[in-house]
């Protein structure tokens, strides 16, 4: 006797009503805000400027919920009612959002095929792979358009084939890698150093000569600038950057207001600019992705060698390369630092009994628990073999004697279960409290190794609390 799934219930039907309803009144808004802005700058033989196909696959990507009937529906009324709004045929506003639907579907399915890493532009041949994704669908659109313009204007279909992908193209390279590239909301932020703006204001200075002196090669004036940028910007901005001199170079172009030389009533001319401006975008987009790729490996180099394998932690001389550097800052009012040199005990013992892969399992445990005490700023790493070492914020010597006893008790409480062994370790720590920073950190640390093994030797699990010169005179 079989079984089937019982029927959805009224409430789910209706929630995934209003789901469709939703995303197909979202993606009908945002084709017809972007269709209206290409009409706005539309110009008889001009080089058009058309952000809707982009916006539409952007956000097609970025949410790809949308992807269902509904939202494609929904590009298909939002292209219509921004041609009707402008007083166009209902006829030939069906068919210019017929085939600007087809297009974006098509380009939208080659993409989603694409790793996610190319469609944040994150991988060398990121933009080469997005390039080839969206020339089906421009095709696919020119294809459509063609029989348009053969249909009812009695034009050329082989002029058309030429023209309209171009158009689409140079548009999607423009628009698109903003979308891509925009960062959510909720996304942590990259840790990156502030980008310095001069490499912006040459690309300014560029555009501004680029008007003053205009001619057939004033569009590339802004290219090394814009290289440049490529070079010193993350992808996002970089990705605006070719936005924002893209649209103008689209829309003063084909509205007249920057003289190029070239008569833009002639197609081959206008296809011309249209690959101009085309390179002018992919170029630098394309060495700012190579960049962030380059940059992505080095941060990964770096960090394989600050820190140890086994643990994540930080190795030994990446430990004392950043307590250098945090001893010399000055402390601010009120402020203090607790610095822990930890040793585990009998850990040999421990590897002689269970075996080494268990003395790495008590490793990676005891640095879970370590983890777990540092906050924002504060350091923790491992300096070799069962040796660790800590530097924590305590305000005063009472929050220093607290947090060492916490951790110290953590370590001891700790169970690692192994091939149905309970192993626990305990660990013997040298510590001090500053308040001031000491001029020289050697004898200082020197004191607190030797504050370890005085723990050990008093009779492990224990700390030594140093009082020493150095430490007296930080005091």
């Amino acid at each position: 006797m079989s079984s089937s799934a019982p029927p959805p219930s009224i409430s789910t039907r209706a929630v995934a009503g209003v789901a469709m309803l939703r995303g197909f009144l979202l993606v009908a808004v945002v084709v017809a805000a972007g269709a209206v802005i290409g009409l706005f700058s539309r110009h008889a033989f001009s080089v058009a400027f058309w952000p809707a196909n982009a916006m539409l696959v952007g956000i097609m990507l970025r949410k790809p919920s949308l992807f269902r009937r509904s939202g494609w529906v929904g590009a298909f009324v939002g292209f219509l009612a921004a041609d009707l709004m402008f007083d166009r045929d209902l006829d030939l506003s069906a068919f210019f959002a017929l085939a600007n639907t087809a297009g974006t579907l098509t380009a939208t399915i080659a993409l989603r095929r694409l790793d996610p890493a190319d469609l944040r532009l994150e991988r060398a041949h990121s933009v080469l792979r997005i390039l080839a994704c969206l020339i089906p669908g421009c095709l696919v659109a020119a294809l459509i358009g063609a029989v348009l313009v053969v249909v009812e204007f009695h034009g050329s279909a082989a002029q058309t084939m030429l023209t309209w992908p171009a158009s689409e193209l140079v548009n999607y390279l423009v628009v698109l890698p903003v979308l891509l590239t925009l960062r959510h909301p909720d996304a942590q932020p990259p840790a990156i150093a502030e980008p310095p703006l001069w490499p912006a204001l040459a690309l300014a200075l560029s555009c501004v000569a680029a008007v003053q002196f205009d001619g057939p090669g004033s569009i590339m004036f802004p290219m090394p600038a814009l290289l440049l940028c490529a070079l010193t910007y993350p992808v996002a901005i970089t990705a605006v950057l070719t936005m924002l001199l893209g649209t103008g170079c689209l829309v003063t172009i084909g509205l007249g207001m920057v003289a190029i030389g070239q008569d833009m009533a002639i197609p081959r001319l206008v296809l011309s600019v249209r690959i101009a401006v085309a390179f002018l975008v992919l170029v630098p987009l394309t060495i700012s992705s190579v960049m962030a790729v380059q940059n992505a490996l080095l941060r990964q180099l770096r960090e394989a060698a600050e820190h140890d394998g086994l643990t994540g932690l930080l190795n030994r001389r990446a430990f004392e390369q950043r307590l250098e550097k945090r001893l010399l800052r000055r402390l601010p009012p009120g402020g203090g630092l607790a610095l822990l040199w930890l040793d585990l005990d009998h850990f040999k013992a421990i590897n002689d009994r269970h075996g080494h892969a268990a003395g790495d399992a008590v490793l990676r445990a005891v640095a879970d628990t370590l983890r777990g005490v540092c906050g924002p700023g504060e350091l923790c790493g491992r300096l070799g073999g069962e040796e660790f070492a800590l530097l924590l914020s305590a305000p005063d010597r009472t929050t220093a004697h607290r947090v060492a006893e916490r951790l110290r008790d953590a370590i001891a409480t700790q169970r690692v279960d192994w091939h149905g062994a309970t192993i626990h370790a305990t660990a013997s720590i040298g510590a001090c409290h500053l308040t001031r920073m000491p001029t020289d950190t050697a004898p200082l640390l020197r004191r607190l190794d030797e504050a370890m093994y005085q723990a050990k030797r008093s009779g492990r699990n224990r700390i030594e609390w140093l009082d020493t010169p150095e430490a007296a005179r930080a005091a």
